[in-house]
């Protein structure tokens, strides 16, 4: 039995998975800080925003952050773009031509105060979702998940796997880690936990799109 097991660890392959990418940008201290003081004041000077959308409380800034004309925003888009185009980079099939491609973006920050967060949902007419973490606020550190960022499993019956912690796991939790990007694609459920604490959590989210301007022929 044991000499059948050894030959079979070369037969695992992981099929449908989800692309997800998470990176900690290294000194992101003075741009986050800028971040922050940007966003609060336009919270300031327009209170309604984006209005209710997902967010159940909190303040959504109007869904053209990413033509701001701040440095800061302008920093905090080429990094966006470089995390997509590295994605896409290790996703398209490799047949020897030249692609390029086109974002199309649309930003918003998010603002969460003590008790507000995000119901589940998806963002649809995009292809990928993008989260970027400004602020983690003053969190409650005895309330377990507070304010963290729930992705779903997207195949439903996943959770019927009765083996806990395995990579077949339908739930992932992500700290809101000032600094911290991810990438998933749009149609993957999510939702944010209540922030309990004091202070301010603040995040910019990002629905990419993706055009490629010389298409490989079928």
């Amino acid at each position: 039995m044991a000499e059948q097991q050894s030959g079979a660890q070369g037969a695992l392959s992981m099929l449908f998975g989800t692309p997800f990418m998470s990176w900690q940008w290294p000194d992101s201290d003075e741009l986050n800080r800028e971040l922050t003081g940007l966003i609060l004041e336009r919270e300031a000077s327009d209170p309604q925003g984006r209005g209710i959308r997902s967010n159940a409380g909190g303040w959504q800034s109007r869904g053209n952050l990413i033509t701001w004309s701040e440095p800061c925003i302008q920093a905090l888009k080429e990094r966006y773009e470089a995390m997509v185009f590295n994605l896409l980079g290790q996703i398209v099939r490799k047949d020897g031509s030249e692609r390029r491609f086109q974002l199309l973006t649309d930003a918003w920050a998010n603002v969460c105060r003590r008790g507000d967060y995000n119901v589940v949902h998806t963002h649809p007419n995009a292809m990928w979702s993008l989260v970027y973490y400004v602020s983690a606020g003053e969190p409650d550190p005895s309330v377990r998940y507070g304010g963290a960022l729930e992705l779903l499993d997207p195949r439903e019956s996943a959770n019927y796997i009765q083996v806990q912690h395995t990579i077949l796991d339908a739930r992932s939790f992500i700290e809101n880690i000032p600094g911290r990007m991810i990438l998933f694609p749009s149609w993957v459920k999510h939702m944010v936990h209540p922030f309990v604490g004091d202070g301010v959590r603040i995040s910019i989210a990002a629905n990419v799109n993706v055009v490629e301007t010389n298409p490989v022929k079928p």
